[in-house]
């Protein structure tokens, strides 16, 4: 697993009640028995972002929402 997995999987455990950068760092390292640096974690959540896989609200990551099929037309297709 690479480090973006593991920073995944951990906003993945927070659920719907998101996950700050150190609860991030410490599921990490209850799970992984790694200790990750802060800006490790950091730049993983931001490409984790730009991939659309993650999104932050209020400082909490939460794992982003499914497309729903017509949302993702309208991204392929436009709004028209």
């Amino acid at each position: 697993m690479t480090v973006d997995d593991w920073v995944f999987e951990a906003v993945e455990r927070a659920a719907a009640s998101g996950a700050t950068v150190r609860e991030v760092q410490r599921s990490i390292d209850e799970h992984h028995y790694e200790e990750l640096a802060i800006d490790t974690i950091e730049a993983s959540l931001a490409a984790l972002a730009k991939a659309d896989r993650i999104v932050e609200r209020e400082g909490r990551w939460r794992v982003q929402r499914t497309t729903s099929k017509e949302d993702a037309l309208k991204q392929l297709f436009g709004d028209a």
